[in-house]
């Protein structure tokens, strides 16, 4: 089996992660991401909604603007970011001290994701074939998430943007490690089922008091293969009265491409030639700009 960084919980994929103690954790990852400017975490209320695309669209984008951007993969059982950027199957990297360092992407990303680690399409067992450890999953899984942020070698970063596992609980887990610089960009598409879903998310991060940079309708509409066109492509559900029910900005709205679909599965990048003068690539370039222009607010003590 693929091996980690010796000493970290993540020195053998498969086995379940050792555990420490909280405070110490917080520490190791406060400490490593001392160089990242802000975290970007992307978030869903379900999945479905292409949230790990605008991810890694998202951060394309801004590396087209010339910034240092990371790429976190944090959807431990489903990880997707390595296959839509074509890099399954590259060697774990080790620095000198035995940490790791981030895998090389396009754009100059720096990508770090658990698939790195599994073989093939081996999927995490931590349960147990029988389910036997299923009550300690979500502690696993955190113990595991805060070693790909500790051992890995970010690097001074303008961002890094957070690929998190849809449901309205993975917010408020993740910030739990990263106290201060994070803001959340929340994606839905207009059906009144991802809008449910999505308040529930917002209202979570609210509740944690992590910064909101906005709202992203992703499949707003579709573009037609042939001329280029704009459709709807659902029954448009009421998406600016839940943002002004929550006070919270629709900062973009991408339409959906089959061709950037085809790029994700081809594992190519959609921002070049015809895909970045594409609807959905003026979409994502101005979604950078927003991004890239949040001013993050003045903490008001732990954002936990």
């Amino acid at each position: 089996m693929t091996s980690a960084a010796p000493g970290t919980t993540l020195s053998r994929v498969g086995d379940p992660p050792e555990l420490e103690d909280i405070a110490s954790a917080r520490r190791r990852v406060s400490e490593r991401l001392a160089p990242v400017a802000r975290v970007i975490a992307v978030m869903s209320g379900k999945g479905g909604v292409g949230k790990s695309a605008v991810a890694v669209n998202l951060a394309l984008a801004l590396a087209q603007r010339g910034l240092e951007i990371g790429l976190l993969d944090a959807d431990l059982h489903g990880p997707s970011v390595a296959k839509m950027l074509g890099l399954r199957g590259q060697p774990l990297r080790l620095a000198s001290d035995d940490t790791l360092r981030p895998v090389p992407g396009p754009r100059g990303l720096r990508v770090q994701s658990i698939d790195f680690f599994l073989q093939g399409n081996q999927p995490l067992d931590w349960e147990g074939e029988q389910g036997e450890a299923a009550a300690l999953r979500s502690a696993m899984e955190q113990a595991a998430l805060a070693d790909l942020l500790a051992c890995t070698e970010w690097g001074r970063l303008d961002a890094l943007v957070v690929d998190l596992a849809p449901g309205s609980d993975r917010l408020p887990a993740f910030a739990q490690w990263v106290r201060s610089g994070v803001a959340a960009l929340a994606i839905t598409i207009p059906t009144e089922v991802a809008l449910l879903a999505v308040e529930r998310s917002l209202r979570r991060a609210y509740a944690a008091r992590v910064p909101l940079i906005g709202l992203v309708e992703n499949f707003s509409s579709v573009v037609c293969p042939n001329c280029g066109a704009e459709g709807p492509l659902y029954r448009e559900a009421p998406v600016e009265r839940l943002a002004r029910d929550l006070a919270v900005e629709v900062v973009a709205r991408i339409p959906f491409d089959a061709k950037l679909a085809q790029a994700a599965d081809e594992g190519r990048v959609f921002l070049e030639g015809e895909g970045a003068s594409s609807a959905a690539g003026r979409a994502f370039t101005a979604l950078a700009e927003r991004v890239q222009a949040f001013e993050m607010p003045e903490p008001e003590g732990d954002s936990c």
